[in-house]
């Protein structure tokens, strides 16, 4: 059975590809230019464009997937909106890109596993799991990243909440910066030993 690749998986290859093939720019001048050098920095580049285009992606995953599953699971309504602050989304997404660079598909061969911790002054205190968010659809898990989040216990934000109710607006949960993000290996390396 052939199956068409969503259009996440062809974002995928175009930003974070196996491999690279080739690379041409015509516009060099290599008289003035050491060809190493500008190799070099053609490379570095076009890494960071790659990376910009893979931030771009996960921080979609994050926003659309992850915080929609996040306020159906916690029951939140419609009198309570969702925020992810940009500072905890950047520190996520360098996080999860630093634990998957060794992996042997990289960002694409994980799968991201949610759970909301509660507040520290719950009686329960065991996380409740969001869901699991494969990273790319077409490529198989090699590996899970385990994400706990959890919500902000800040007197500002809790009168700040206040007045939002008081004027006929929608409290916020806001996440915390303070979150855990696990890496689980769903294989077994080549280098183990034998008996």
């Amino acid at each position: 059975m052939i199956s068409k690749p969503s259009s996440v998986s062809k974002q995928f290859n175009e930003c974070y590809p196996m491999a690279i093939s080739e690379y041409k720019n015509d516009t060099w001048d290599d008289s003035s230019l050491n060809l190493d050098q500008s190799l070099d920095d053609a490379f570095q580049h076009l890494e960071k464009e790659r990376l910009a285009a893979l931030f771009k992606i996960l921080t979609r995953t994050l926003k659309n997937q992850v915080l929609y599953r996040c306020s159906k699971v916690l029951e939140l309504g419609l009198q309570i909106t969702m925020d992810l602050p940009t500072p905890t989304l950047n520190h996520i997404l360098n996080q999860m890109v630093l634990l998957a660079e060794r992996e042997p598909y990289g960002v694409r061969g994980g799968t991201l596993v949610v759970m909301f911790s509660p507040p520290p002054t719950s009686p329960n205190t065991t996380p409740i799991k969001i869901g699991r968010f494969p990273l790319d659809s077409t490529t198989v898990s090699t590996y899970e990243l385990h994400l706990t989040l959890q919500s902000t216990n800040q007197v500002k934000l809790k009168l700040a909440n206040l007045v939002r109710r008081l004027q006929g607006k929608q409290a916020k949960l806001v996440v915390d910066n303070k979150f855990s993000l696990v890496k689980k290996k769903l294989y077994r390396s080549s280098t183990s030993s034998f008996k």
